[in-house]
């Protein structure tokens, strides 16, 4: 299993050549199928950064010192970005708020996303660690909440 926050950052290469693309600059999920779809890529500019998309079916090797693309295609790619996810709040089905979202697991393929890293807060982070809640037990997921089975994390 791996952390989104571990991907963001990463140099992207060209699988051919290992031409320097840019990097990871956020990740594009599917919520409903729990997939994922692409990355923005951060292209390395002299004025202004430049972003451009590329599928998860570009995506040759996901590995912790880079990812490998092969040629691009012009899928669109649309989904929730992580950085959007990252601070929702999750709740039980009882409606308490049983913290927020601090990051996303995905499965080491880069394909799937299997759950959510859940903070407390910093000082119950500290003390006690964070939580984790698998795809399976979320109920309902919008915008900008989760709601999960079960009384805490």
């Amino acid at each position: 299993m791996k952390r989104m926050r571990d991907i963001i950052r990463l140099p992207v290469l060209k699988l051919e050549s290992d031409e320097h693309l840019g990097w990871v600059k956020d990740i594009l999920f599917d919520e409903k199928k729990s997939t994922v779809i692409g990355i923005s890529l951060e292209k390395d500019s002299f004025l202004t950064p430049r972003t451009q998309f590329v599928s998860r079916d570009d995506i040759v090797v996901c590995a912790k010192d880079g990812l490998k693309v092969k040629e691009f295609t012009k899928e669109k790619v649309i989904g929730t970005t992580w950085s959007n996810k990252i601070g929702n709040k999750v709740y039980n089905a009882q409606g308490q708020q049983i913290g927020t979202v601090g990051d996303i697991f995905v499965d080491n393929t880069f394909r799937e996303v299997t759950g959510y890293e859940i903070s407390d807060g910093l000082f119950a982070d500290l003390f006690d660690g964070r939580g984790a809640i698998l795809e399976g037990s979320i109920i309902a997921e919008g915008k900008d909440v989760i709601i999960v089975e079960g009384g805490s994390v």
